[in-house]
C-alpha cells in the first residue's frame, strides 16, 4: 500500500469511528483562538475571513481536502461562493459531503470528486478562490500542488489557508520537544496517559505533517501574503491527546492555554492566511522554480546515495 492510499484509508476509518481528538474541540481553547484571531473583538476563523472580503462574492471556488464538506456548505450559505468544486482522497468523506450538500439543497452548486493532492489535475484560469482547511499539511508534493493552483486561479483570485504550519514530522527531535516534555512532566501523574511524552509523529497517517514546516516558505515563492493571523497550538496540539481530561483539575486547561500563547509568540504552529497569486515575471519565476526544484532535489539525493 502506498503512503497516499494509507492516508486515504486512515481518513476513511477516522470518519466512521473517530480516534483522534483535536485540541481545538475544547470550548475554552476555541474562545482563546477567537481572541487571538480577532483581537479586541474575538472572531472565529470564518468570521475573520468573511470580514476581509468587503462583501465580495466569488463565482467559482475550489476546496482542496474538503473532508465531509463543512467548508463548502458554509461558503455557499454565507454567500462567499456561488458554486464550488471540492476534492478529497477519502471516498467515504466525499459520500458524506455529497449527502449533506443534497440535504441542504446545495447539491447543484457543489461538485465533489476524488483526487490525489500530490497529482493535481486542475483547469487553468478557472477559480476565483481556493481554500485549504487543515489539508495542506498532508501534501508531500507542495511545489507541484502550488504550481497547479497558481495556474488554476484567475489573476484577481484569493487563496485562503487555515493550516498547521508547525514542524514537519521529520523535523521533530528530542531538543525540539524538550520544552513540551518539561511541561508534561510537571503535570500530576493521574492526568498523564503516559509517563513519557513521545515525539508527535502520527504513525497511522503517513501524510500527517509531511512537509508542514515548508508550507509558508514555498507559498511565498508564488503568492503575496495579504493577511495572516497566528493562533497557537504549539503546546496544546502536542500535549492534548495524552492528557486524561476527566481527571484534570479545573485550572489546568487555562494554564496550558497561557503557556501555549507564550510559546506561539515565538512562532505559531497554526495560522490563517489570505494570499493572492503573483503576476508577471514573479509568476513565471514561481512556475519555473516549482517545476525545477523537486527535480534538482531528486538529482542531489541520487548523487548523495551513490557517493
Amino acid at each position: 500500500m502506498t503512503d497516499v492510499r494509507a492516508a486515504g484509508a486512515f481518513w476513511d476509518r477516522e470518519i466512521i469511528e473517530r480516534t483522534h481528538a483535536s485540541w481545538m474541540d475544547e470550548p475554552l481553547v476555541r474562545a482563546s483562538i477567537d481572541e487571538m484571531i480577532g483581537g479586541a473583538v474575538p472572531m472565529p476563523q470564518g468570521d475573520w475571513f468573511v470580514s476581509r472580503l468587503n462583501g465580495r462574492t466569488f463565482d467559482r471556488g475550489l476546496s482542496i481536502g474538503c473532508g465531509v464538506g463543512n467548508l463548502e456548505r458554509e461558503a455557499i450559505r454565507r454567500n462567499v461562493c456561488k458554486s464550488m468544486d471540492a476534492f478529497d482522497g477519502s471516498v467515504h468523506s466525499l459520500h458524506l459531503a455529497r449527502t449533506a450538500a443534497v440535504r441542504d439543497s446545495y447539491g447543484d452548486r457543489i461538485r465533489y470528486f476524488a483526487s490525489d493532492f500530490n497529482r493535481p489535475a486542475l483547469p487553468r484560469d478557472t477559480y476565483d478562490i481556493v481554500f485549504f482547511n487543515q489539508s495542506l499539511h498532508h501534501v508531500g508534493k507542495l511545489e507541484k500542488l502550488y504550481r497547479a493552483i497558481l495556474l488554476a486561479m484567475k489573476s484577481d483570485a484569493v487563496l485562503y489557508l487555515d493550516e498547521y504550519i508547525g514542524p514537519s514530522r521529520t523535523e521533530w527531535s528530542d531538543a525540539l520537544i524538550a520544552p513540551h516534555r518539561a511541561v508534561f512532566a510537571s503535570l500530576p501523574a493521574e492526568v498523564r496517559k503516559t509517563d513519557f511524552l513521545p515525539l508527535p509523529i502520527q504513525a497511522d497517517d503517513p501524510s500527517e505533517a509531511i512537509r508542514s514546516g515548508e508550507i509558508m516558505k514555498q507559498l511565498t515563492i508564488g503568492f503575496e501574503i495579504e493577511a495572516m493571523r497566528n493562533y497557537g497550538g504549539n503546546l496544546l496540539a502536542v500535549l492534548h491527546p495524552l492528557i486524561d481530561w476527566s481527571h484534570a483539575p479545573s485550572d489546568l486547561l487555562p494554564r496550558l492555554i497561557e503557556q501555549d500563547r507564550v510559546m506561539a509568540s515565538r512562532g505559531s504552529y497554526y495560522a490563517l492566511v489570505i494570499a493572492r497569486p503573483s503576476r508577471g515575471l514573479r509568476k513565471l519565476y514561481a512556475r519555473v522554480r516549482w517545476w525545477l526544484e523537486p527535480k534538482m532535489k531528486r538529482v542531489l539525493r541520487a548523487i548523495t546515495k551513490r557517493a
